[in-house]
């Protein structure tokens, strides 16, 4: 429908065609070691990098067990509530960390007493999960499952029965995705996989010392075996090995960020936690002392070599026309570009035996002097003979320290030069073909780039597609929301923001209304996904069949008038629920005296300060008008807990609700009452007992939890029971 407004296709005769050589894309490196030398994608960022040489840097055997830097190390873990716990091998004793003052403190009551069961013989490591503390005892030859809370114990695993297996040696934990428990057991040169309660499952031999044990974001197992350069990857089912890394780098994306820096032999950096100083940063040891570090920086070749594998033109004697690499260069580095060209594709080997001289240089991208990395985007002109097939060569050059790295690398092809609009005599002979060539390629890059911005005009105009940058000038998203009048809050994240502003042109005709108060707070609370669902009908299946039913957002709008309570006479009886009308509920004054129909201890007319003088509506009608053109609407606390949020959503009912209806927004605290609110998926919290009652300390009512004996006979239950002499509350 909008393909008369959509840019044209780039193709020639006018425009140049495109190869793009990423990390998405794929980099087509030619594998032949005489090509490509020290220089490979990284795993990490995908972009071309001189390879780091062995030894140096983080690795993945890091006997830490951080695996360089991915995970915690082996004597360290994180309890709920972000509570960082260290265990201290030397002394025995597990540490915490307190915030507040920056530095480990003692776990309470554990290490203190010598004669304590739980103080482990040789400590391993540790692992913490569903609530849990999870403490290998390598010198008793057991688990300890201490409650993450307390510290107390809760269970002690000993080693699993199996025939053909010695007593196992627990050397490290850790919790799998399913919930399972992994016990490195190098005794027996495999891993343990138990339960949550600690029954055995599996047992994955023949693997060597394992030392370490990591699990991944996939569930996949990370073994360091004893000796090993590399680390192990097993499926979590089979124990199969998928794969042997040896850098970081290979599995960085596999993991979540930590929020904090491990360093080399497993010091942590804190200075990101609490109230901790910046400047030097706290680094403690294995043991939750304060010490200092060094950074295990890698070390890079001075030179590499990268060659693209042959790129196919299907142009008979194509002019290649320029490449453009986009990347950084630290300071001192150097990227080299050389191009060859030939009308058949030539296999590696003989492309190793060409001449250096028959390499066409391109140009130098260089950061000699800059204090800072120069991050951008350079083009150069390439200068090979035309030929269908091109190959690309990049020389990388650093100071050992610091590499440079390109992100992405495009070749256009074929050169359409603006010497077509001149006379033939500037393209008579080749000589001056070229030189005019490139001289005008200064003004056609120039030209072609504000082509570029053109047709890609179209995506500031999409909520999905426009740049939402945090610098105000690229900030298209909030500029955008000004043409439709929406107010975008800066807070909300980046994909709440574009669908709100993409959901918001369509409640323009039910702005003011109920509907579309209701519609803006599912935008609001990102449940907007879940509206306007039907459930599928079957065309050939008659309609008495009934369709599958279907989750339906929450009514947040309660219109007053609902709130009547009307009493018909042989029809209803009085209770908490029913009220009497009378002149209390409006507060209206009346002047002369108590009327016809006076209401017991009501006021005999106007006083001053309590009864108002109203002077719109009728007073026979005020049953109608004390609940008409009023709302509540009901929104859960946690939603609104930031005032950030709390202030914008007031700004939205008062936007959006009808003009002549007074709104009142109300927080709703999480709480799961069959019949009263029963909100599962929203707030609902399902799992946690209530508190039980403490003398003094709360009111019976219905949410009441009271706690006894599992044998006793009477039961006392709120709403059910009297208190008597024979009662008794535990």
């Amino acid at each position: 429908m909008n393909s008369p407004y959509l840019p044209p296709i780039a193709r020639p005769p006018h425009d140049s065609l495109r190869y793009r050589l990423d990390r998405r894309a794929g980099w087509r490196t030619e594998p032949n070691p005489a090509l490509t030398q020290q220089v490979e994608a990284s795993p990490g960022d995908g972009g071309l990098t001189l390879l780091p040489l062995p030894g140096t840097g983080a690795l993945l055997n890091d006997p830490s067990g951080s695996f360089g830097g991915l995970t915690w190390p082996d004597h360290v873990a994180l309890l709920p509530g972000n509570t960082l716990v260290l265990l201290d091998r030397a002394q025995r004793r597990l540490r915490r960390f307190d915030p507040c003052t920056c530095r480990f403190i003692d776990w309470p009551c554990f290490g203190r007493d010598p004669k304590d069961p739980r103080l482990p013989l040789d400590a391993g490591g540790i692992a913490a999960g569903c609530g849990r503390l999870y403490l290998c005892d390598t010198g008793h030859q057991r688990v300890l499952v201490l409650n993450a809370v307390s510290g107390t114990v809760q269970a002690v695993w000993t080693a699993p029965v199996l025939q053909e297996l010695i007593p196992w040696q627990p050397e490290d934990v850790a919790v799998m995705v399913n919930g399972n428990i992994a016990v490195s057991d190098p005794a027996n040169g495999g891993i343990h996989v138990l339960s949550a309660y600690g029954r055995h499952r599996l047992f994955f031999g023949q693997l060597g010392a394992v030392r370490s044990l990591a699990v991944d974001c996939l569930g996949r197992i990370y073994v360091r075996v004893e000796g090993e350069a590399h680390v192990l990857v097993l499926d979590p089912d089979s124990g199969q090995i998928l794969e042997t890394p040896t850098r970081p780098e290979e599995a960085i994306n596999r993991f979540l960020p930590l929020p904090v820096r491990v360093l080399v032999g497993g010091a942590l950096d804190l200075s990101s936690l609490g109230r901790c100083p910046t400047d030097p940063p706290p680094i403690f040891n294995t043991s939750g002392e304060l010490t200092t570090a060094e950074l295990s920086l890698p070390v890079y070749p001075k030179e590499g070599m990268w060659v693209s594998l042959a790129q196919d033109s299907e142009i008979t004697r194509c002019t290649w026309h320029r490449a453009i690499l986009t990347g950084t260069l630290p300071r001192g580095t150097r990227v080299t570009v050389y191009s060859l060209t030939a009308e058949s594709e030539e296999p590696a080997y003989l492309l190793a035996l060409r001449p250096v001289e028959e390499w066409r240089l391109a140009g130098t991208w260089h950061n000699p002097d800059g204090v800072a990395p120069l991050s951008g985007q350079i083009d150069f002109l390439l200068r090979s003979q035309p030929g269908r097939y091109l190959w690309l060569k990049l020389q990388f050059q650093g100071d050992s320290s610091v590499t440079p790295q390109l992100d992405s690398v495009e070749i256009e092809f074929p050169r359409i030069s603006l010497r077509r609009y001149l006379p033939a005599v500037f393209g008579a002979e080749p000589v001056s073909a070229d030189f005019t060539d490139r001289w005008l390629s200064l003004f056609d890059r120039e030209f072609r780039t504000i082509e570029t911005s053109i047709d890609r005009q179209a995506r500031l105009f999409d909520p999905l597609a426009c740049p939402a940058g945090p610098p105000a000038k690229r900030d298209f998203l909030s500029w955008l929301a000004g043409w439709v009048g929406v107010a975008l809050e800066r807070n909300w994240p980046e994909e709440r923001r574009r669908a709100y502003l993409k959901a918001a042109p369509r409640l323009f005709p039910w702005r003011g209304t109920l509907k579309g108060l209701r519609k803006s707070l599912y935008l609001f609370l990102a449940i907007d996904r879940y509206t306007d669902f039907q459930p599928k009908r079957a065309d050939c299946i008659p309609c008495v069949v009934p369709s599958k039913t279907c989750w339906r957002p929450p009514r947040l709008l309660l219109e007053h008038f609902h709130l009547r309570r009307w009493m018909m006479l042989g029809h209803a009886k009085l209770s908490d629920n029913a009220k009497l009308w009378g002149e209390r509920i409006v507060n209206r004054s009346r002047l002369g005296g108590p009327g016809e129909f006076r209401v017991p201890d009501a006021p005999s007319g106007a006083q001053l300060g309590v009864t108002q003088l109203k002077k719109t509506q009728d007073p026979c009608r005020d049953p109608f008008h004390v609940y008409a053109h009023k709302l509540s609407v009901f929104v859960p606390a946690t939603c609104i807990r930031d005032p950030s949020l709390a202030r914008a959503l007031k700004r939205l009912v008062d936007l959006e609700r009808p003009v002549h209806v007074e709104a009142q927004v109300i927080a709703v605290e999480p709480r799961f009452r069959v019949g009263v609110q029963a909100m599962l998926g929203l707030d609902a919290v399902v799992g946690w007992r209530a508190a039980p009652v403490e003398l003094d300390g709360g009111a019976l009512g219905r949410a009441t939890v009271l706690t006894g004996a599992v044998d006793a006979r009477p039961r006392f239950r709120v709403g059910d029971a009297r208190i008597r002499g024979k009662t008794i509350l535990p």
